[in-house]
């Protein structure tokens, strides 16, 4: 059974940057700029306004996620990188954007990167988000997709990532989920 913590600002996330660091560094050798080899974690300043999402199986992080909201603290890079001012006047106080999501290897190809991102949904809508932002990598395209994000800018160069797509998904438009036959949609509390 697969359990869910929310590690809120100023929480001690530790079991999450250690999990990031086997993930990007170990095993995906991607050399993320902010990497602490000497102590095996990844921090970076996005961290001290994030709310980090880890999935536990039997007591350790099998998945994680991070969700930051622009009403919270400065995007720094990121502001311009997403294109975050583009949805106008719902910037900053209706924006978020989900990064550094991952799972283990042996869960990849089941549920539980879906229910990560159920999680950083069902967080979005709990604080009023009208616009998610994320960026991924080509081959995760389809899944993103299917949960209903829309391509916002296509052949971005990320620095620790490489070549990726940034995406973003209204979570206040239902009809979009019908469209896209998002997943989303059965996780909504409430009537939009």
């Amino acid at each position: 059974m697969t359990s869910f913590h929310i590690f809120r600002p100023g929480e001690d996330a530790a079991d999450i940057f250690r999990f990031r660091y086997k993930i990007y560094e170990e095993e995906m050798h991607r050399h993320d700029r902010y990497a602490d080899h000497e102590n095996k974690l990844i921090i970076d300043p996005l961290d001290s306004h994030a709310y980090n999402i880890a999935a536990y199986k039997d007591d350790r992080v099998v998945g994680v996620a991070r969700v930051n909201f622009c009403s919270d603290g400065d995007p720094g890079e990121y502001r311009e990188f997403y294109e975050l001012e583009s949805v106008g006047v719902d910037y900053p106080d209706k924006v978020s954007y989900s990064t550094r999501i991952m799972v283990e290897p042996s869960a990849r190809g089941a549920a539980l990167p879906l229910l990560v991102s159920v999680e950083c949904f069902k967080l979005g809508i709990e604080r009023g988000v009208k616009w998610c932002f994320c960026d991924c990598n080509n081959n995760m395209l389809p899944f993103f997709t299917k949960l209903g994000y829309e391509v916002q800018r296509s052949n971005k160069t990320h620095p620790s990532f490489g070549d990726v797509t940034v995406m973003r998904f209204n979570l206040h438009d239902p009809k979009h989920y019908d469209r896209k036959r998002s997943v989303f949609a059965r996780y909504l509390a409430s009537p939009l």
